[in-house]
C-alpha cells in the first residue's frame, strides 16, 4: 500500500538523484509510473496531488522550487538539505530490516510491531531496488548459535510509560511480582534511570528509594538481588514482565550522580557483574583460537602461542555471560587465571559430571 509518505520520499528521491532541478510535469510523470508498478495508481493520476506533496515538502525545507525561464508558470524543483530524514536507500532498507529481526529476538517485538510504518517503507525500498522480485523474509535473517528463549510478556504500555518518564525525569509508583516471593507483589517508589534489551527480555535499570509489600500484614523479609530490589536506596535491575503497574511517583527522587547503563554499578544487576575488569588468562584449543581470532573477546586481547595450545590474555568483566560462554566451550578452554573464576568453572563441570553419571 502505497501512502503520501511514500510517495513524497520518491519525489525527494528523483530530486536527489537528479542533482539538478526537475520541472513538475517530469517529476509527475516519473511518479505516476512509480506508483503504477507498485499497485493502484489512480491518487496521483492528477498533476495536483503531485504539487500538494511537493508544496508540503517545500515547506519542511526538504525542496525549494523556483519558475521557469521561458514559462513562468513551470515550476521547476530541486532537492535541498540532507537525504537521511526521509529517504532510505535500498542497501540502507536491508541494515534496517536486519536490525529490526534481530531487535525481535532480543525482547523488542512490541516496539518492532510500534514502528511497522517504517519496516513496511524499508520493505517497499527494497523491492524499488530490486531488478527481479524477491521474498525479502527469505533473504535476510538475524540470529545467534546460542539458544533463545521465548521472551516474557509484558504489557506495552508499561514500556511506554517508562520510557517517557525516562525522557521526561520522573518518579513512579510501580508494582512488581518479586522473585521468590511467593506470587506476592511489592511496591516501589523509584526513579527510572535506563532499558536494557537482552536475553529475550526488557530489563528496567533503575534506583528505588522505598519498597512495600501490598499486603501491609506480611511478615517476612522482602527478597532482595538479582532483578529484585536491592533495598532502599540503591540501584537494580528489574524484569519488564513482572512489573504488574506503572503510575507517577509520589516521592521526588534525583537520578544517581554520574548514572551511565553501562557502567559496572548498573551491569552488574543487569548481566550479573560478579567482578569488574580484571586480568584474564585463558588456555584455548585450535578450534577456539580460530573463532576468538576472528572474533576477538576483547580489543585488548592478545593471543600467543603456549606449546601445542594458545594462550589468550585479556582484561574482561567475570559476568554470568562469560561464565556461560566459558560452560559452553569447555572442552576447549582452560581459564588459568583468575583463580576464583578458575574454581567455579572446575565446580560447575563437576556438578555437571555427577548429573550426567548418577
Amino acid at each position: 500500500m502505497i501512502n503520501r509518505a511514500h510517495r513524497r520520499d520518491y519525489l525527494r528521491q528523483i530530486l536527489h538523484a537528479a542533482g539538478k532541478p526537475v520541472k513538475t510535469s517530469d517529476l509527475h510523470k516519473r511518479l505516476v509510473s512509480w506508483v503504477s508498478r507498485k499497485g493502484d495508481g489512480s491518487d496521483v493520476h492528477h498533476e495536483k496531488t503531485t504539487i500538494r506533496d511537493l508544496k508540503v515538502l517545500r515547506g519542511l525545507n526538504y525542496v525549494e522550487c523556483e519558475e521557469g525561464v521561458e514559462d513562468k508558470r513551470e515550476l521547476f524543483w530541486k532537492a535541498v538539505g540532507r537525504s537521511h530524514s526521509l529517504v532510505l536507500s535500498p542497501s540502507d532498507a536491508m541494515s534496517l530490516t536486519a536490525i529490526f529481526q534481530h531487535a525481535e529476538r532480543f525482547g523488542m517485538k512490541s516496539a518492532t510491531d510500534a514502528l511497522g510504518g517504517l519496516r513496511d517503507y524499508a520493505e517497499l525500498v527494497m523491492k524499488d531496488g530490486s531488478t527481479r522480485e524477491l521474498d525479502f523474509n527469505k533473504r535476510i535473517t538475524s540470529g545467534t548459535r546460542f539458544t533463545l528463549l521465548q521472551p516474557g510478556k509484558h504489557n506495552p504500555e508499561h514500556l511506554k510509560r517508562l520510557q517517557t518518564a525516562i525522557m521526561q525525569d520522573s518518579p513512579l509508583e510501580v508494582g512488581y511480582l518479586a522473585r521468590d516471593a511467593d506470587g506476592l507483589e511489592c511496591i516501589y517508589q523509584l526513579k527510572p534511570l535506563g532499558l536494557s534489551y537482552q536475553d529475550s527480555n526488557v530489563y528496567l535499570s533503575a534506583y528505588v528509594l522505598e519498597e512495600k509489600w501490598l499486603d501491609a500484614e506480611l511478615k517476612v523479609e522482602l527478597p532482595h538481588g538479582k532483578y529484585n530490589s536491592n533495598g532502599p536506596n540503591k540501584l537494580c535491575a528489574l524484569m519488564l514482565h513482572r512489573i504488574t503497574k506503572v503510575e507517577p511517583g509520589k516521592r521526588i527522587i534525583n537520578d544517581p550522580e554520574g548514572y551511565d547503563i553501562r557502567n559496572d554499578d548498573a551491569q552488574k544487576d543487569l548481566v550479573s557483574v560478579h567482578t569488574p575488569r580484571q586480568l584474564t588468562r585463558l588456555l584455548l584449543s585450535d578450534n577456539l583460537h580460530n573463532r576468538l581470532t576472528e572474533n576477538p573477546l576483547e580489543k585488548n586481547q592478545k593471543v600467543e602461542p603456549h606449546g601445542s595450545k594458545w594462550l589468550l590474555t585479556c582484561k574482561t568483566r567475570d559476568s554470568q555471560g562469560f561464565r556461560l560462554f566459558l560452560m559452553a566451550n569447555a572442552a576447549d578452554i582452560e581459564v588459568l587465571e583468575p583463580i576464583v573464576l578458575r574454581e567455579h568453572i572446575l565446580q560447575m563441570l563437576i556438578a555437571a559430571l555427577e548429573t550426567y553419571t548418577k
